[in-house]
């Protein structure tokens, strides 16, 4: 069961000089920050009014304890005023740092933070617990980890991947002991950077991981760093430095499903992919026009994809958005790319006009603008390597039935009713599209295609063995 921790003091709202009581609600799970202020009443404001309204950049306070903690992001929820005695206001708050207080905007700036991504340990092969059986049969449980993994995601941020042990719990004489490991990713900036930029470095980083292992990836928990919290230490020559001291970011964006936890072997890529094939510099390279087709492709993973129809739509889209991104949105380079890559495909064979038929019909010779229709042909043809041909459908079909599909959704034809998907049938379509999505994304980044064709097709395979074991009756008795 949920519960919200409950933490009195006095606050001070942005740049209102005032001291306001309050009491600052913490719900870890439902990732929820609210903040209740009250106000009295005084006989010249006998129903007083709140100090702002909307949008609050940030809010100082200090606990009874003495704590101090910042509440950054925040706005204005529902007020209510109890005539001559009080006025009552609820400020929720995207992110709470404890043990930080500023005196400007320009002060919430941060160079350290280390992030938990959660779940990611088989995916980053950094670290595993292992057996070390003794000659007498006893057992030893030894914590195996490597080196970090670092990379420079701009000329400001190196990001680090490391194995952390953590803490061992539990009695140590009882029946059961808890044992922990991590794996976390250490931001560094040259430079104290703003929260909403680290907050988009982030979610690179997790849409990256996300890729690898095919879900989505969510922040567990966040520590940071910041240049006026620190102690000093004395060094042997009598001088001393600072060690800075890092404290916890609360996140309240609302509720999150956790990271999952995927097996090697079920990913699309590790971290050991990524380091030894120099993926990341290709990923950063394109990350900033890819993210639109990112955020469509990750609401498969998410509680806001809604209906198989909203899916369906969010992936056609996403594949449009790609091909006009990365592959041309101009009908001229078009029609030039077809005769080139089909040329280099059939080198003159007689197949050389199906393809281009296939590529570019008479339709889309005639038009101003390239359709649906045709990027998707040219994603799935993907310049000769073919890596998908669902079963049970002749392809020229099948492209036509995903547009039919699309345009009954968006514009309502009803006569394009019978020539669109069965509702039924639309997790499987939609999980079509993902793989064809990902073939093209993961080639983007410097994957060999060859190799990323060969999981493509096992993928659609095994969509097709799911669908034929749930979409019909077998009689298993012999």
């Amino acid at each position: 069961m949920s519960e919200t921790q409950k933490y009195g003091g006095t606050w001070r709202l942005f740049e209102k000089e005032q001291l306001y009581q309050g009491e600052l609600h913490v719900n870890y799970e439902k990732r929820v920050i609210a903040l209740e202020i009250l106000i009295p009443a005084t006989d010249g404001k006998p129903m007083p009014r709140p100090p702002y309204k909307g949008k609050i950049p940030y809010i100082c306070g200090t606990l009874f304890s003495g704590a101090k903690v910042l509440l950054y992001k925040c706005s204005t929820g529902k007020e209510h005023s109890h005539v001559l005695s009080y006025t009552q206001q609820i400020i929720y708050a995207d992110y709470a740092f404890w043990g930080l207080e500023v005196k400007s905007e320009d002060d919430i700036k941060f160079s350290n933070l280390t992030f938990d991504f959660g779940e990611i340990i088989d995916w980053s092969g950094l670290c595993r617990y292992d057996w070390d059986f003794s000659k007498d049969g006893g057992s030893n449980l030894l914590w195996i980890h490597k080196e970090p993994v670092t990379f420079n995601l701009n000329e400001n941020l190196k990001l680090t991947f490391y194995p952390n042990q953590g803490s061992i719990g539990g009695d140590m004489y009882g029946k059961e002991i808890k044992v922990n490991q991590r794996v976390l990713i250490g931001f560094t900036y040259k430079k104290s950077t703003t929260l909403d930029i680290i907050i988009e470095d982030a979610l690179c980083i997790q849409y990256l991981i996300g890729l690898g292992i095919n879900h989505k990836v969510e922040i567990d928990n966040v520590r940071y760093e910041h240049s006026s919290i620190y102690m000093e230490i004395d060094k042997d020559d009598g001088t001393s430095k600072k060690k800075y001291i890092s404290a916890d970011m609360i996140i309240g964006t609302g509720s999150i499903g956790p990271t999952p936890s995927v097996r090697q072997y079920d990913c699309l890529f590790t971290l050991e992919d990524i380091d030894k094939n120099d993926i990341f510099t290709k990923w950063k390279s394109n990350y900033s026009m890819l993210k639109p087709v990112l955020d469509l492709y990750f609401t498969a993973f998410s509680k806001t994809s809604g209906t198989s129809e909203m899916l369906f739509l969010n992936l056609t889209q996403a594949l449009e958005t790609y091909h006009a991104r990365f592959v041309t949105d101009d009908l001229k380079e078009y029609i030039a790319r077809v005769d080139r890559i089909v040329d280099n495909f059939c080198h003159g064979n007689s197949n050389t006009q199906h393809w281009k038929k296939f590529l570019l019909d008479d339709g889309q010779r005639k038009s101003k603008r390239i359709y649906l229709r045709s990027r998707l042909s040219d994603l799935i043809f993907a310049e000769g390597i073919l890596p998908f041909w669902p079963n049970n459908y002749k392809m020229d079909e099948y492209i036509s039935k995903v547009v039919d599909t699309r345009n009954y959704y968006t514009h309502y034809d009803p006569a394009k009713l019978d020539k669109a998907f069965l509702k039924v049938e639309l997790p499987f379509i939609n999980g079509y599209l993902i793989a064809l999505l990902e073939f093209h994304m993961l080639a983007l980044i410097g994957f060999d295609p060859d190799e990323v064709r060969k999981k493509t097709v096992e993928k659609i395979r095994r969509i097709d063995d799911a669908y034929y074991i749930q979409e019909h009756t077998h009689d298993i008795e012999r």
